[in-house]
């Protein structure tokens, strides 16, 4: 009875939604989905997930630093790179407070359970739960803003100016970042620490669901579900397939328009709709699984979020920090001026030694 419950609560507790972890798992657990075959891939997958996620990390937070340092310069400045900017902001807190929650959890899982789970640590990863939620919520909506810009760019040219200036964009960022923590409210309420007695009969702590959020049959737990798989994944990843969709109808009917004119040249904002593009669906590949699991959670018992959603989160992190890594070389693939600009900042002599050779053969 005992490791049972310290198993739950480190599943509870280390393990929720949007950034997880596993510890250890007790083989007499009674699974009741899938059988262990779950846990089985959970296992396996967390002997190589410490170390894949430290690499994502540290390559995105390094990745994301160049993002900034290239958008901020002057002939890069605009209402949608000041939104791309943001966004880069966000995934670096995401990514800086994941460094060593997974250092401590994968990397260093040797060390005695009164280190492992110290109660200055827990207090970390109680931070950590809030922090890369909130954080993770803030990117997510500054990726619905940036496909909303774009779309009304390409769409309403005419008015993209106005609807679309530097200020409304400052407007939105400030909103983002000030709206997203209220939603994190249920989430401050749910989770406490706890302390318990090791297996060496030491005092560990664990992040637990706290009383307020077991009362009225677990409403504030269940609520916290629900306004995490609804406003923090499902709405996004709805709303960014709608816009996906429809920017790819406005390149489609370009193409057509610029196939009847026979000009091959593409134009500049189609090839920034395309890279824009391009970011919008690596994110709902990433993040519509999660949001699934995640709703399914709130609707189904709690035996779906030990045994279903839990055995999955690692993979599920791992994919988002994929997401925060790979923008940088997005950009850099598909937009020139991107390019350009990188290279004169970081390769100067390699960026003109190509404009000699092209000068030479023109």
């Amino acid at each position: 009875m005992f490791n049972e419950e310290r198993t739950l609560h480190k599943k509870q507790l280390l393990r929720q939604l949007s950034f997880n972890s596993v510890l250890e798992v007790d083989e007499d657990f009674d699974y009741p989905y899938y059988g262990d075959a779950l846990l089985k891939y959970s296992n396996a997958y967390n002997s190589v997930h410490g170390y894949l996620s430290f690499v994502c990390c540290l390559c995105g937070i390094t990745a994301n630093i160049l993002n900034i340092i290239v958008l901020t310069r002057k002939n890069m400045l605009s209402s949608t790179n000041a939104i791309l900017i943001s966004l880069a902001v966000s995934d670096i807190f995401v990514m800086s407070s994941y460094l060593p929650f997974t250092y401590h959890n994968y990397i260093r899982n040797h060390l005695r359970e009164e280190d492992q789970f110290s109660y200055g640590w827990v207090v970390f990863i109680l931070f950590h739960q809030h922090f890369t939620l909130v954080s993770h919520a803030i990117s997510t909506w500054l990726t619905v803003t940036v496909a909303i810009w774009r779309l009304l760019i390409v769409r309403f040219p005419q008015n993209s100016t106005v609807w679309c200036s530097m200020a409304r964009a400052k407007c939105a960022i400030l909103a983002t970042y000030l709206v997203c923590p209220i939603f994190g409210i249920p989430v401050y309420l749910s989770s406490t620490i706890i302390p318990a007695v090791s297996r060496e009969g030491g005092i560990i702590y664990f992040v637990h669901f706290s009383n307020i959020s077991q009362m009225h049959n677990n409403f504030l737990q269940n609520m916290f579900l629900w306004i995490s798989s609804i406003t923090m994944k499902l709405v996004p990843c709805v709303a960014l397939s709608g816009i996906s969709f429809s920017l790819i109808k406005v390149l489609y009917k370009r193409n057509l328009r610029r196939q009847r004119l026979r000009a091959d040249v593409d134009s500049n904002s189609d090839r920034t709709t395309r890279m824009l593009l391009a970011v919008l669906i690596l994110f709902l590949l990433t993040e519509f699984p999660s949001g699934v699991l995640t709703l399914l959670s709130g609707i189904l018992d709690i035996d779906f979020f030990n045994h279903v959603y839990s055995n999955f989160g690692e993979t599920m992190d791992v994919l988002a920090l994929i997401n925060y890594a790979i923008n940088f070389i997005i950009y850099c693939t598909m937009s020139q001026q991107f390019r350009k600009t990188f290279s004169n900042l970081f390769l100067p002599s390699c960026f003109k030694s190509q404009t000699i050779v092209s000068a030479s053969t023109v």
